[in-house]
């Protein structure tokens, strides 16, 4: 049996730490997914343990009456405890070196 995995990003939120809200255009995306889902069969739905994560799909949820499954595999993983001006290079440099890690990642 094919079954389609849908792979929605979080929508808008005040900040990145993982307790961060959706913002008021946040909110209104998440009511947007609800359209979007409307005419597609949905068996589960599966969240990050952030609440922003959580929020974008809670109305989905609610209408599809689907408990929401937390996932920690999908928490986003800390590149390091400092700031890092070239962020998006160590990044990728990660990707290619599994072992790689920055102070505090």
């Amino acid at each position: 049996m094919l079954k389609k995995i849908y792979i929605v990003r979080h929508c808008e939120a005040q900040g990145q730490p993982s307790e961060s809200q959706l913002t008021e255009k946040g909110s209104k995306q998440a009511e947007y997914l609800v359209d979007f889902f409307s005419n597609t069969k949905i068996d589960r739905i599966i969240s990050s343990p952030f609440l922003r994560a959580i929020q974008s799909v809670e109305p989905l949820s609610e209408k599809t009456n689907i408990k929401i499954g937390i996932d920690d595999r999908l928490s986003e993983r800390k590149l390091s405890a400092t700031d890092l001006p070239d962020w998006y290079e160590k990044l990728k440099a990660t990707f290619n070196n599994m072992e790689l890690k920055f102070e505090g990642g």
